[in-house]
């Protein structure tokens, strides 16, 4: 499924429902994102309008440090952070926001979002080699998530009010598909 830009304002909206303004990107750079890398956004729709997404950012290795270490947030990343080259590509994982709209929230909703970022990361893992992952969560449901079914562990607490979760790539993968 193609996305436009106006799926990406509705995800900015969404997040809004749950973060602070400073915590989130922008819709422009999030379609940026998407431009220079398709796989970087799953998506779930009701009625042609998102109602759940997952950001899934392959991240240069210096900024995933900075971002695992809280010297960097998710707002701050550009297309340029992004690592889109051959065999680095995908090595370094980022999941920034893994969110549904307060109106959508549901199992099924969730289950459709977990099933398509499943089918995701098969296309992603034909081609590439998973080093580490990282998700940033800043609400009990999103570490819910992250720990019981993505399966990352808490790794630190950060100054923006959230914890960063780490996984080493294999484990994520056995994790993900059993």
């Amino acid at each position: 499924m193609k996305l436009e830009f106006k799926d990406f304002e509705k995800m900015e909206q969404i997040d809004r429902q749950y973060f602070p303004i400073e915590n989130i990107a922008p819709a422009e750079e999030s379609y940026k994102w998407y431009i220079a890398n398709p796989n970087s956004c799953v998506v779930v729709k009701e009625s042609d309008e998102v109602i759940a997404y997952i950001n899934i950012l392959s991240l240069k290795e210096e900024i995933y440090n900075k971002v695992k270490f809280n010297k960097m947030n998710e707002s701050e990343i550009v297309v340029e952070d992004l690592e889109l080259r051959g065999d680095k590509y995908f090595n370094y994982i980022y999941f920034p926001v893994i969110v549904i709209d307060k109106q959508h929230r549901n199992i099924k909703t969730l289950r459709n979002l977990l099933n398509a970022t499943k089918e995701h990361m098969q296309t992603i893992l034909i081609k590439h080699k998973i080093i580490e992952v990282m998700a940033d969560c800043s609400t009990k449901e999103g570490q819910k998530i992250t720990q019981r079914i993505l399966k990352l562990k808490p790794f630190m607490k950060t100054s923006h009010n959230s914890t960063i979760h780490i996984c080493d790539g294999d484990t994520f993968i056995k994790n993900l598909f059993t």
